[in-house]
Formats: structure tokens, sequence, C-alpha cells
């Protein structure tokens, strides 16, 4: 009886694992459930692993059923932890961060006033010479973030996509303050040309890019932000019920799945109008963002194509940029060119917005 049990959870597991590498190939638009066994990769492979162990001291063919399981999913496995230590850096290096700073706590979620500070003394001290921007925001009373990273953080070269801007009152002043968000990209280089990839009607997720001249080298930046799900409060306060095992209802469920089935098929949509854009550029480029979206899933296979992932190559870890209590999801992401040389990738574990930050260091190829 025990012996069945365990055959039938091994070849269920067997089977989620299969069926969790194969969101990488099926459009969401088409079929979408596969995409939550992408988001439980990491748990499915723990499980698959255990299993393996397992049946090892036994040495029967449900064994080799596991290694052989195992080592077909190891291309997808690698997306989500790597082992690599940092390659020597050489003095032409260039440092890229990539950082959806979720509007530099405007609206204090974090109830820490201090976070704005935080976030620009860390870019302070990691001192990158490239910054992608996600959620960007800035305006002319408290949060003077353009002016600030320009004038005292020393980036003099920036380009940034507006998606929302607006005029607001200012209480006890004549003048109005002018407030804007969207996508931004910081360079200490010269920005040489700049423009837009069109991945939708929505305004709030679009890719932008930049060119810079870097050494008598072009670079294009490609910096995006993909569908986010939208999830309101009482969404959350569902989720939470469910992590500490509490009853709720059908409809709460329910309408949090409808949210990721349209956030999941957006998403497709958008990874294929941007793999064909960057597909079309044939110099060095890199892209950063926040695809909102897990390594196995069908956006990042699609991005990804003909890329290299920085984390896959010099990364340490789980590379986790959403700031969970899980810990392993990697939903940032820098990929780059494959003639360019990643010397390191790493993940800056400060909680000061709900990602972490992606800190790179790379060289161009020796042509111009």
């Amino acid at each position: 009886m025990i012996k069945k049990l365990f055959y039938t959870c091994n070849i269920l597991v067997l089977a989620a694992l299969i069926a969790s590498c194969l969101a990488c190939y099926i459009d969401p638009s088409v079929f979408w459930p596969l995409q939550f066994l992408g988001l439980a990769f990491p748990f499915i492979v723990l499980f698959a692993i255990l299993f393996l162990l397992i049946s090892a001291g036994a040495r029967t063919f449900i064994f080799w059923v596991n290694m052989l399981a195992i080592i077909l999913s190891w291309p997808f496995i690698k997306t989500i932890v790597s082992l690599h230590s940092d390659k020597e850096e050489t003095p032409k290096a260039i440092k890229v961060m990539s950082y959806n700073v979720r509007n530099f706590d405007l609206y204090n979620w974090s109830g820490n006033k201090a976070t704005r500070s935080d976030i620009m003394q860390l870019i302070r001290v990691e001192a990158p010479d490239i910054i992608c921007f996600q959620e960007y925001y800035t305006d002319d009373n408290e949060f003077k973030d353009t002016e600030y990273l320009r004038d005292s953080l020393g980036y003099a070269h920036h380009y940034m996509r507006i998606t929302f801007d607006k005029d607001a009152k200012v209480e006890n002043a004549r003048r109005s303050n002018h407030m804007q968000w969207g996508l931004a990209i910081f360079s200490r280089y010269d920005i040489v040309d700049k423009g837009l990839v069109q991945l939708g009607q929505s305004n709030a997720n679009q890719c932008m890019y930049a060119d810079l001249r870097i050494d008598g080298h072009l670079l294009r930046v490609y910096n995006t932000h993909l569908q986010s799900i939208h999830l309101g409060y009482d969404d959350y306060d569902t989720i939470e019920e469910l992590s500490e095992n509490q009853s709720t209802s059908w409809h709460k469920l329910k309408n949090i799945l409808r949210k990721m089935r349209r956030a999941t098929a957006a998403r497709a949509h958008q990874a294929r109008t941007l793999q064909d854009a960057i597909g079309q550029y044939s110099r060095p480029k890199i892209l950063c963002g926040d695809f909102n979206d897990a390594p196995v899933s069908y956006t990042y296979h699609t991005i990804s194509r003909g890329m290299q992932d920085a984390f896959v190559a010099r990364g340490m870890g789980f590379g986790s940029s959403f700031a969970t209590r899980l810990g392993v999801y990697r939903i940032d992401f820098m990929l780059t060119d494959t003639s360019i040389a990643i010397h390191s990738c790493r993940t800056l574990d400060r909680r000061l917005s709900d990602h972490y930050p992606i800190v790179t260091t790379l060289t161009l190829s020796s042509q111009p």
C-alpha cells in the first residue's frame, strides 16, 4: 500500500514537472493553466529531487525515470538557481542597474519616510553607469528625482517615457506640482538616439530604448515593464488567508484567477512583440525590466530567445527579485546580446521597494 502510494505521488510530481516545462512553449491565450505550474516550478523541482533521493536506495525503475526527468528539465532548473563566481572585471567594465522603485515609495506604503533617500543612497554607493527604472516617478515639489539624479548623482543623460502625468495643486501655494510617472533610463554616457517599442494599447506597459555611445561603441539599452496582475487589497487578504491555511470564498479566489488569466494572456502578446523588435536590431543590446513573470514561463522563454540571461551566466543562488517571504521568485531580468561578456550579476537584498535591484557588470566586444 505504501509502495503504491509512493509511486503514485512520484508519477504525479513528474507529470507536474513536465507540464511546468511545457508552460514555456504553450501560449497562455490558448491554454493558460500551465502558467500556474510554471510559477510552482521551484517547489515541483524540490519534490522531484526528493523522490529521486528516496528512490536512489531502491535502485528501481522509477529511480531512472526520476533521473531522466531531472536531466531533461535541467535547462529550466538553471534559470531559477545559479552557482557562479564573479569573473575578474576589466577597468572598462560597464555597471548596469535595473530597478523597479515603486514610485520611490511616493504613497509611503513602507511606512518609512526615508525610503526615497535610502534608494538614492543605495544608487550613490553602487554607482552604476547605467540605470533602468521601472515605476519611476518625479515631480516639481518633494520628489525632484530627475533633478537629484542629474545634479547630485552625476547622471547627465537621461530619457524618460512618461506613462501618466498631471498637475496637482499644492496646498498653501500658488503654483501647481507637475507629477510624472513612467519608465526612465539614466546614463553617464551620451544618448545619441531613443525610441519606443509599442507593446499594446496600455500606456502603463511599454518598452523604451536609448542608444548610448560608449568609447566608440554603440549600445542599445531596452527598458520594459510588462503587464502586472493588478491585485487589490482584498486579493492580498485572500492570498494571506490561503498562506495561513484559512478558508476563503470561491468568489474571491475566482477573481484572482481571472486577473491572472488576463495578465498572462496580455504578457504573451507583449513578449512576442518585444522579441520581434529586439530580434530586428543586430547591434549590441541589453534588455532590462520587470517582466512580472517567472523564468519558467511563456513570457521569459519568448523574450530571451537568442539572448543570454545575466543571472544564468553569472548569478548566485535563486536571484529572487520580488520581495516575498518565499524568496524564490525572479521576475526582474537583465538579458544581453551574446557578444557581450558578463562578469557579475547580483541581486541586492535591500527591501526598499517590492522589488530588489539587479546589478550587472559587463564589457562590450572589441569591435566598435
